[in-house]
């Protein structure tokens, strides 16, 4: 109970009563408490915050040992993890994370709208304010970040894919750079061949004479991407799990958003979906859902999720899946050709079908456009955060990660005797 002669109710009453907007040196000069201040619950949240951070330093520590990482995370329960969620949120045929992201965004933004209406009107201290939203938000992050290593984040701390298959005998780079100049130039002519037979088994002909698109039913060829990494999975012996399904990849229905920050798709580790902008190009999405199909299955790393999208797409029954892989791979290697052998590069280019060349103009195009502007400004801002993201992981190089994909692509073909798929059953 108040006296009737308490200031602080006498205070809270003649600000309901005459509500005064003040600047901004104001908002921060602390005063008495206000009608609107809230609890900051200090020892509540300073408990989850200290909780996550245990979390966080124990998920650290077990990211130490390789044994622990390989066989008992990747291939073991954190499979498990990452399959069960994708069981979950297979329930809805939309994106559950698309609506995650909604949810929690418009959550924050109502309540520090609200926040600032009332500090704004002198019903609240900023003071009060703030220290909320920095608890809040601040709980919020480390139980967010410590169900991001519990779900998946622990992948990061696996060793590259060339020690994990004991590839390191191909990786080396011999003495004589002729030499590797013209086995670059090989697997370059072969990609460059093999992706025009695939387009015109996806086509019907040479040239389409308009940007290709797939015949087939996404979905569709969602699970003929799927037998692609069973035969992956057969192929480099890799754990069993590998192999099991984790439902199709979902469109994304704000993709102009993920467009203007330059994103194609990503993976949410808290639902386990994979996500595809459906906007880009046709010819770049069966990749891109390769793509993050791979991050579904433990693989962290951008250059191995590229990769293993390219072999789960070449794999593939759908002649479009695959011609998607293998353009994808020939862009790769023909920029590194491109760099120490341009005149016969460019050669390379002029086998390319009218139809695949149109392709590749068409992916040039689309985001050439959405690098002017507004939209190019967002887009740079975009790549600064995954860039830092990727960094704080491990990944060394950050965002250029993306095209480290070269070199395990040269790396498999030393080991596999060349890029193109052949199985004595699809010998073209």
């Amino acid at each position: 109970m108040f006296e009737a002669g308490d200031e602080t109710v006498d205070m809270r009453a003649e600000n309901k009563k005459q509500p005064l907007p003040i600047g901004w040196f104001a908002l921060f000069t602390p005063s008495d408490a206000m009608a609107k201040d809230r609890g900051l619950y200090f020892k509540r949240r300073g408990l989850i915050i200290l909780v996550g951070l245990v979390v966080l330093a124990i998920t650290w520590g077990c990211g130490q040992s390789q044994e622990f990482v390989e066989n008992l995370y990747a291939n073991g329960f954190g499979q498990s993890i990452g399959r069960g969620l994708a069981t979950v949120s297979g329930v809805l045929p939309t994106s559950m994370a698309e609506l995650l992201l909604f949810l929690v965004g418009s959550w924050f933004f109502v309540h520090a709208a609200r926040a600032a209406w009332y500090v704004g009107w002198r019903k609240r201290r900023a003071l009060n304010a703030i220290a909320c939203g920095a608890l809040h938000f601040g709980s919020f992050a480390v139980v967010l970040l410590a169900l991001f290593y519990i779900f998946w984040g622990l992948n990061y701390f696996r060793a590259p894919l060339v020690e994990r298959q004991d590839w390191q005998e191909y990786e080396k780079a011999s003495a004589e750079p002729d030499k590797e100049r013209e086995e670059l130039y090989d697997l370059c002519r072969e990609l460059v061949l093999e992706t025009n037979y695939n387009y015109l088994l996806a086509t019907g002909s040479e040239d389409y004479e308009a940007p290709s698109a797939p015949k087939a039913d996404l979905a569709v060829m969602d699970g003929e991407i799927d037998v692609g990494f069973q035969r992956v999975q057969a192929e480099l012996k890799l754990d069993e799990s590998f192999a099991v399904s984790r439902g199709r990849a979902k469109p994304v229905a704000l993709s102009g958003v993920m467009s203007v920050l330059h994103i194609t798709g990503f993976y949410f580790p808290w639902t386990g979906e994979a996500n595809y902008n459906r906007v880009q190009p046709a010819c770049t999405l069966p990749f891109v859902i390769g793509h993050e199909k791979a991050h579904q299955r433990c693989i962290s790393s951008e250059d191995e999720a590229n990769f293993f999208g390219f072999l789960a797409c070449t794999r593939s029954d759908d002649a479009y899946a695959r011609y998607s892989g293998y353009l994808f791979a020939q862009r790769q290697l023909l920029w590194e050709l491109m760099k120490i052998d341009p005149d016969r590069a460019k050669a390379l280019l002029e086998l390319r079908y009218k139809g695949v060349q149109r392709d590749v103009d068409s992916i040039r195009a689309y985001w050439e456009k959405l690098d002017q502007g507004v939209a190019g400004e967002v887009g740079k801002a975009s790549h600064a955060v995954n860039d830092a993201y990727l960094k704080t992981n491990g990944v060394k190089g950050g965002i250029d990660s993306y095209q480290l994909s070269a070199k395990l692509l040269i790396v498999y073909a030393r080991k596999a005797g060349g890029l193109v798929y052949r199985p004595e059953s699809k010998e073209p």
